[in-house]
């Protein structure tokens, strides 16, 4: 499977909040801001940001009602 996605960094920015560079799939570098304890924590967040965004929406086991 190729990965979408690649982590490269998580910044402290104030308080909770850190600041986690990555680089799409188009080789663009960008940044994800979230709320975490420590450096770790904000990574999986925003791994799981990220996943859900890149994943196919055709793969989904659930479809919306509605």
């Amino acid at each position: 499977m190729k990965k979408d996605f690649e982590m490269v960094l998580a910044t402290h920015v104030r308080g909770k909040w850190w600041r986690v560079d990555y680089i799409n799939k188009a080789g663009i570098m960008e940044f994800e801001t979230v709320e975490a304890l420590d450096s770790h924590e904000a990574i999986v967040l925003a791994s799981n940001i990220l996943y859900r965004r890149y994943t196919d929406p055709s793969k989904k086991l659930h479809k919306k009602k509605g």
